[in-house]
């Protein structure tokens, strides 16, 4: 008999799971990564390789200056001291893969802004079979946020506009987590018009969306943001901070209002002039179409492609 601490069995459960991962990567034909520091591997595997990037390394680009202004600032000053070393070793993974791709036109501006690097852009995807309108006659009884719960998102300038209005606010959280978030939670206590509703089984995020009136995002430099585009399959239009992935999105006025600084006087402007007679579902839905499954997967074999023919050449 084997004994084992419950140490032991975690440890080999990763085990497991690199010794796979490490499979899988030698048997592939091409490597796709999701993160910079996944390049290390395209070290050990000569493959064709493309950089599926989200982030653009943003705690060290473009969401440096925020991030620094948040910590206590010996650990700020140790930090800002090895910054530049920090951008060339991230500067040295981005040049590994043969094709970057990003997923979006303002991730692929601060990848030639911070590493000199072009890059092409693919949207990400949209199950349009599951996001789609639940009825044909919503209810539009309230506001809604979707996101994950942290910082970046900026919630707490949705509740501090939203404290001054009479209209609704349904806050949901990250998919997979039902537990409301406690601190905000506290901050809406004396708020009857606001709701901190945890999170929601992605099966469940369809009628959400259709019931709204708007779906209101306020990311700071969105990557590019799924949530606008989910809302839209649904039908339902969308309040957004005029920042990142935002504009891309909510380029029209067609689709929604895109808000200029300052935020929380802005939203709560376009809350109380809101009119949903104004948007057409079928004009919303059929922006979101343009993010299908079937165009991702189009478009990233053609960079698959590509990197194949790069790789070559470099070898």
């Amino acid at each position: 008999m084997y004994l084992c601490t419950k140490d032991d069995i975690i440890k080999d459960e990763k085990l497991r799971f690199f010794m796979s991962f490490k499979k899988q990567l030698a048997e592939s034909d091409i490597i796709i990564i999701h993160d910079d520091h996944d390049a290390v591997f395209l070290d050990v595997y000569n493959k064709p390789s493309i950089y599926y990037c989200h982030r653009a390394a943003r705690p060290i680009t473009f969401m440096y200056k925020e991030i620094i202004r948040m910590v206590e600032p010996v650990r700020g000053a140790v930090i800002e001291k090895d910054y530049e070393w920090i951008l060339e070793r991230v500067r040295e993974w981005f040049k590994k893969p043969d094709v970057i791709v990003a997923n979006s036109k303002f991730i692929k501006r601060q990848i030639k802004k911070y590493f000199g690097l072009d890059a092409f852009v693919v949207y990400p995807p949209v199950d349009l079979n599951h996001f789609r309108a639940t009825s044909s006659n919503p209810k539009r009884e309230y506001f809604l946020s979707v996101q994950r719960i942290n910082w970046q998102k900026r919630v707490t300038l949705q509740i501090e506009a939203f404290k001054k209005l009479d209209e609704r606010l349904r806050i949901v959280g990250a998919l997979g987590d039902k537990r409301p978030n406690p601190d905000l939670l506290r901050l809406v206590e004396d708020s009857s018009n606001i709701e901190v509703l945890g999170g929601f089984e992605e099966k469940d995020l369809p009628g959400i969306y259709t019931h709204a009136k708007a779906t209101i995002q306020t990311g700071y430099c969105e990557d590019f943001g799924l949530v606008p585009v989910e809302s839209m399959a649904c039908g339902t239009p969308c309040i957004v901070v005029d920042e990142g992935g935002f504009k891309e999105t909510v380029h029209s006025l067609q689709l929604g209002i895109r808000i200029k600084k300052p935020y929380v006087e802005n939203l709560r402007k376009a809350v109380q002039n809101f009119d949903i007679n104004q948007y057409n579902s079928e004009v919303l839905r059929k922006e979101a179409e343009k993010y299908g499954l079937e165009r991702f997967r189009r478009e990233m074999e053609k960079y698959m492609k590509f990197a194949v023919e790069r790789h070559e050449n470099r070898v």
